[in-house]
């Protein structure tokens, strides 16, 4: 009863601000989980509605952080690589080759490009990326598989020496 009429309301509180229905709906998760859990030292006196809303603006300012941090620690791996790049010289063929891994790269949706530069720029396991993006190891999987498919269609022919490069790193990665 409670949850049929305040979900609708708390879960667009936090869609206001986040921008993402799947992450609304999980903070709206985590704040009924947690009523439910504290059910027992709630005084009777309590304002429910009050309390619900303040879960909520709690848990999105929480959320808000996180994917702060977590962009600035992947704009961090992102300008250490670039950084590492331009220390090494490249002949101009490794260098155009690199422009369209890049270009490649970027067309890629957005969950799967950062899963793809965590493992490529990052050097992290699935285990680690699957932590850090706080999805499943078998998600990664399928992620870094759609990129990998990607590069491999992208960089034809005419850059053989690139699907080197993909081949190297899906044997790296395992991924056949």
């Amino acid at each position: 009863m409670l949850y049929t009429s305040t979900a609708a309301f708390l879960a667009n509180q936090a869609f206001r601000v986040l921008k993402d229905r799947e992450l609304a709906k999980d903070i709206l998760q985590d704040v009924f989980v947690s009523l439910y859990l504290k059910r027992e030292t709630l005084g009777a006196d309590i304002n429910i509605l009050g309390y619900l809303t303040n879960a909520v603006k709690y848990q999105t300012s929480n959320a808000l952080r996180n994917a702060m941090v977590k962009d600035a620690h992947h704009q961090a791996l992102l300008l250490h690589a670039h950084r590492q790049e331009a220390a090494q010289p490249m002949a101009p063929e490794r260098s155009a080759l690199r422009r369209e891994i890049d270009k490649s790269i970027h067309t890629l949706p957005q969950k799967c490009r950062e899963v793809f530069m965590l493992s490529y720029y990052g050097n992290l396991g699935y285990k680690a990326i699957a932590k850090e993006m706080g999805i499943s190891v078998k998600t990664v999987e399928k992620h870094m598989s759609k990129a990998l498919q990607a590069l491999r269609r992208d960089l034809k022919e005419e850059h053989v020496a690139g699907l080197m490069v993909v081949t190297l790193t899906m044997q790296y990665c395992g991924i056949s």
